[in-house]
């Protein structure tokens, strides 16, 4: 009799254990579908920021957040032919407005985000000590016949910016010959890393990130045309996550991540 309630007990402990686990199950599946997943595409120049943010709002809220980085023209096309993107980080708001006029992006769906610097850099340990970036001869002088690495204008806005530059500066013809373009500012990074070109002009916060190169001077930001990161929601109806992360990428938490990185949040200037 002892041994047949032993087993009578075991078996109420199995279907009790199975009744757990189901409940247990189902609550992760709802878990799971309670949070929709978010996709950013954003500027190469943001990769180790975000990729940080997004893995910490992961871990925070249990919910799926996809980075998908390159040059935020190459995005921006992207997302015009249809690419499920949810959010937009840009690097200049040219690529915002086109999206805006398109009627993918919704004016009170975008904000601007962040600033930030462009800097001429060269392999570390390069002698720069004569260079002189306040006088158009000062960057040929330097360059001679070498290589100058800057991102694709018709795609990165790091390249844009580097090429109004060169013009504002006269230099334009005198240094075409110079001129080597990337697929994106990180690539132009990559290449005067591995000296494969003398030197090259990309963003602060990339600078940063690189020990095998230096920054040889700060190109100064014109007042009519500062660098600014827009960031906005995708579509004209966006889900409740995506805006949830839309706005946690401006909470202080994400400010000090991105101030770190050396950006600078425009809304604090």
């Amino acid at each position: 009799m002892r041994h047949w309630v032993t087993i009578v007990q075991l078996t109420l402990l199995a279907q009790a254990s199975f009744l757990t686990l189901s409940v247990l199950v189902t609550n992760a599946q709802a878990q799971d579908i309670a949070c929709e997943p978010i996709t950013i595409f954003a500027a190469a120049s943001t990769t180790n920021v975000m990729e940080k943010i997004a893995d910490d709002y992961e871990r925070n809220t249990a919910c799926s957040v996809t980075t998908v980085f390159a040059a935020s023209g190459t995005l921006a096309r992207q997302i015009e032919s249809g690419a499920p993107a949810d959010l937009f980080l840009s690097a200049n708001v040219e690529w915002m407005d086109w999206l805006e006029q398109s009627a993918i992006v919704k004016p009170e769906n975008r904000t601007n985000l962040l600033g930030n610097d462009l800097v001429l850099i060269v392999p570390k340990f390069t002698d720069f000590s004569s260079f002189n970036l306040n006088t158009p001869q000062g960057l040929q002088s330097f360059l001679g016949e070498r290589r100058l690495a800057i991102g694709d204008p018709a795609s990165v806005p790091a390249g844009r910016y580097a090429v109004a530059y060169i013009r504002r500066m006269g230099l334009s013809k005198d240094l075409k010959d110079n001129i080597v373009t990337a697929a994106s500012v990180r690539a132009a990074l990559t290449w005067v890393a591995r000296d494969e070109a003398i030197a090259g002009i990309v963003y602060r916060t990339d600078a940063m990130i690189e020990d095998s190169v230096s920054i040889a001077a700060t190109f100064p930001a014109p007042s009519d045309a500062p660098i600014i990161y827009p960031l906005a929601l995708m579509g004209r109806t966006p889900h409740a996550d995506a805006r949830a992360f839309y706005d946690h990428l401006q909470t202080y938490a994400s400010a000090v991540a991105f101030t770190d990185g050396g950006f600078r949040r425009v809304s604090a200037e």
